[in-house]
């Protein structure tokens, strides 16, 4: 974002379709402000996230978690060479804490663009946040601008899962579309993931809306 620039972005993502329980579905609200501090470093805060889950042995609300996201442009895209920025995030909620740290890559070709993040985030929860497991993320993008407003992309993630960090867990690949439009001062985006994979504890389909007004 530009330095001074404020965003305000309201993420809505829905969970399915989990073959080790019929009845899985859970709804996540996401309340995110960001920053631009100067042309090259912005800051999000993720000031709530609420979730509803229902599942074949209960259904509640609750409260999540409040995050504070730092991102830091290395080198800028452009037609000529490769965007790169540094990633960092801080969640903490009611017995739960996570640090998370990563790359991102950006190169534009014309109308399409290729995208790469690289993410490892440790997580500790329970009352002595004595559970701990890390996680791997990798993220990969297509991107298509047939107009200036609007966007098409075909998108992947692929996430590792390292109980404890002393073995490698469940290995999950979703894939799915996405589009998004713009006009002058907010922007809409709708992103479908469907499980490639065969983990049977992981939701089959996750669908995302996220929408975004500038300040």
């Amino acid at each position: 974002m530009p330095k001074g620039a404020v965003e305000y972005e309201q993420w809505v993502t829905w969970k399915t379709n989990k073959k080790s329980d019929s009845r899985f579905e859970e709804f996540r609200f996401k309340h995110e402000i960001e920053w631009g501090v100067t042309d090259e470093f912005q800051l999000a805060f993720y000031v709530a996230d609420w979730r509803h889950k229902r599942t074949s042995s209960e259904e509640h609300t609750y409260f999540h978690d409040v995050a504070v996201e730092a991102i830091y442009q290395l080198q800028a895209t452009n037609p000529d060479q490769m965007g790169m920025a540094l990633l960092g995030e801080v969640k903490y909620g009611s017995e739960f804490f996570e640090l998370e740290g990563g790359l991102l890559f950006e190169l534009e070709l014309d109308q399409i663009g290729l995208l790469y993040n690289f993410v490892i985030e440790a997580e500790w929860e329970g009352q002595d946040f004595d559970e701990d497991k890390g996680k791997i993320k990798n993220a990969f993008a297509v991107t298509y601008e047939p107009m200036p407003s609007t966007t098409l992309s075909l998108q992947a993630i692929w996430e590792v899962e390292f109980p404890d960090w002393s073995e490698q867990g469940d290995n999950v690949v979703y894939i799915g579309p996405s589009i998004s439009t713009q006009s002058d001062g907010w922007w809409i985006a709708v992103s479908p993931l469907f499980q490639v994979t065969n983990i049977d504890s992981e939701p089959d389909l996750q669908l995302r809306l996220v929408f975004g007004i500038d300040f």
